[in-house]
């Protein structure tokens, strides 16, 4: 990347999972790639089963993150030398047991990690599938970690409201409630009294797909705690239909939830992690009080909790470093991002934000094209690409080291006509 320098330089207690230890193990040196984008996408194509519907996901090699290796002797720079490759009823928390440690939402922490999965043990579809030996990592790490696992509500009232949460709080979201959600993840989250949210697109329920969970699974689920969020009527790319048919989605959406539950879930998460500010607004007229996109990064008091981060894992991109790197990172603040809409009119996009504070070993990392960073003082960064991008999705992550070798964080996922 070539740089250019301008200017002068419903709340409830949670799980508390053992003391705070210090992380270990993130040192810098080796790159490696572990974005995702979710989408239909020539070479990465997944064929559907035969009971899968067309929204069914496919997984796209998009976006660039940085460096991470063990603790075994390799030299720690500053921040990162080698760009990595693209890629990248009422809710309530999960009932605890006697011998959890149950404690208020508090903290000194403005920030906060979601993660976001799909299927698990189903190896077939490796690029939206996480394999139960690598979510039995995932969990022992949670449980053992330095971290307080908290139900994504619980997590979004706390930073919408300005108040402090525990350091390296984490929060867990399933998309699209495949069965094996119920039948293999389930039973391991309510084992280790871990909340989590499932986002049900409910076309895909009442069609009765024999790889989806049924409207009785989903009701099992919410009546024992999960929080089940939205995520429209038909899982489909929203920001290509026109408002009325966005508001349509969201309305039958919203009355098949009202119908099999007895209620419309409060959180939503939009298909693909499409949107636009159309999109977004119907989403919020329709009553949702937060909505989580699929761009990396950690979540904060100044984010847009209408597109909210989450970072997602796979069988590629599920691995212990990439986990533990993306659990105990730290938000990169930015504000005064541009483009503002999530769906490109410009092409290529002419891309930047202005830092919250400096951070002058900063480097981005998009999707596609060959990026030249302007630093114009040091708050505003700029980023501009040698030519146009391919319809779909891009994405751009910009990181920083942070303090105690935790990543400061900013991503961001455009839709590309």
């Amino acid at each position: 990347m070539a740089v250019e320098t301008k200017g002068h330089s419903a709340i409830s207690a949670v799980m508390r999972v053992k003391p705070p230890r210090r992380m270990h193990g993130l040192i810098v040196g080796v790159s490696f790639a572990v974005g995702l984008t979710f989408g239909a996408t020539a070479g990465f194509a997944q064929i559907a089963s035969d009971s899968a519907p067309a929204t069914d996901e496919t997984v796209e090699a998009t976006t660039a993150e940085p460096a991470v290796t063990g603790a075994d002797g390799a030299e720690t720079p500053e921040a990162p030398t080698t760009e990595a490759t693209a890629q990248d009823a009422t809710q309530s928390d999960a009932p605890q047991s006697a011998d959890q440690e149950m404690v208020a939402q508090s903290g000194d922490a403005t920030s906060a990690v979601v993660f976001m999965y799909h299927r698990f043990g189903e190896g077939e579809y490796p690029s939206t599938n996480i394999t139960m030996e690598q979510f039995d990592q995932h969990v022992k790490e949670l449980t053992s970690g330095p971290y307080t696992v908290m139900g994504v509500p619980q997590i979004v009232s706390a930073l919408a409201d300005g108040k402090g949460l525990p350091d390296r709080t984490i929060g867990i979201t399933v998309d699209d409630a495949y069965r094996s959600v119920y039948e293999k993840a389930w039973p391991v989250f309510r084992e280790h009294n871990l909340p989590f949210t499932v986002f049900v697109s409910t076309e895909q329920l009442d069609s009765g797909y024999a790889n989806y969970m049924t409207w009785d699974m989903v009701r099992e689920l919410s009546k024992a705690g999960v929080t089940i969020g939205g995520h429209s009527q038909n899982h489909a790319h929203l920001p290509d239909f026109d408002i009325d048919r966005v508001k349509s989605e969201l309305a039958n959406s919203a009355a098949r939830f009202e119908e099999e539950l007895g209620y419309v879930p409060e959180i939503f998460a939009y298909p693909y992690g499409e949107a636009n500010g159309e999109v977004i607004a119907a989403v919020k007229e329709a009553g949702y009080r937060a909505a989580f996109g699929q761009q990396s990064g950690a979540m904060h008091t100044e984010s847009d909790f209408m597109y909210l981060p989450r970072y997602a894992l796979n069988e590629h991109y599920g691995a212990m470093d990439r986990f533990n790197l993306a659990a105990n990172s730290l938000p990169l603040v930015v504000s005064d991002v541009t483009p503002a809409d999530y769906t490109l009119t410009r092409n290529p996009p002419a891309f930047g934000f202005t830092l919250a504070e400096p951070a002058p070993s900063m480097n981005c990392y998009p999707s596609e094209g060959e990026p030249t960073m302007s630093r114009l003082g040091e708050e505003r960064v700029e980023i501009r690409l040698d030519g146009p991008v391919s319809s779909g999705r891009w994405r751009i992550n910009c990181t920083a080291m942070g303090p105690d070798s935790r990543w400061r964080w900013f991503g961001m996922l455009y839709t590309v006509p």
